[in-house]
């Protein structure tokens, strides 16, 4: 144990045990880390309550997207993939050429090969890796679907139940009225 703290004293220049909180950068106390940590508490359990475990959706347009983004319905990691894979593929390509035209007069070839070889396979193995991260987020992408589509069969019976239960059906002397009192006054 002495050896660890005399190893922080060599790298930190004094014990981290011996650290003050009057001597932090920052000029926060503990009750305002306190108090923040409680609140944060607080909201996350309010939020939590109200959006993500709510079985009815909100209506609002903005507080159905939150209520998606906190229960992970919808994922930004494809957009994040994408965008990664266009910087990097350009970053490749640009290290190639870089490689093609940094040799010196006696190795204008090799370079050159070494450089288109950057390029190509570089790009490949690119591709290859980001493909192995969309077909996760596909399975997963796909998986939600089907389970949206699920869930909207399963509610589909009630909610024609529902339907029924509010409409009353016509006795069947009732229905025969409309008939006759329509044959009856033909202009109407």
């Amino acid at each position: 144990m002495n050896l660890l703290l005399q190893s922080q004293q060599v790298i930190f220049g004094r014990s981290s045990v011996e650290l003050d909180v009057d001597e932090l950068p920052i000029d926060v106390k503990p009750s305002v880390l306190i108090i923040g940590l409680a609140v944060a508490f607080i909201l996350a359990i309010v939020i939590f309550c109200t959006l993500v475990q709510k079985k009815k959706a909100p209506r609002n347009g903005f507080l159905r997207w939150l209520r998606e983004y906190l229960n992970f319905r919808s994922i930004m990691i494809s957009a994040i993939i994408k965008f990664a894979f266009l910087f990097f593929s350009i970053l490749i390509t640009i290290y190639g050429i870089i490689v093609m035209f940094s040799g010196e007069e006696d190795l204008v070839l090799p370079m050159i090969g070494a450089g288109l070889l950057t390029i190509i396979f570089g790009n490949i193995f690119l591709r290859l890796i980001m493909e192995m991260m969309m077909i996760m987020i596909g399975l997963w992408e796909n998986t939600s679907d089907i389970r949206a589509v699920l869930v909207k069969d399963e509610e589909a019976p009630e909610e024609k139940v529902k339907k029924e239960e509010k409409t009353p059906e016509k006795k069947p002397e009732e229905a025969t009225k409309g008939t006759e009192i329509a044959a009856e006054n033909p202009t109407k």
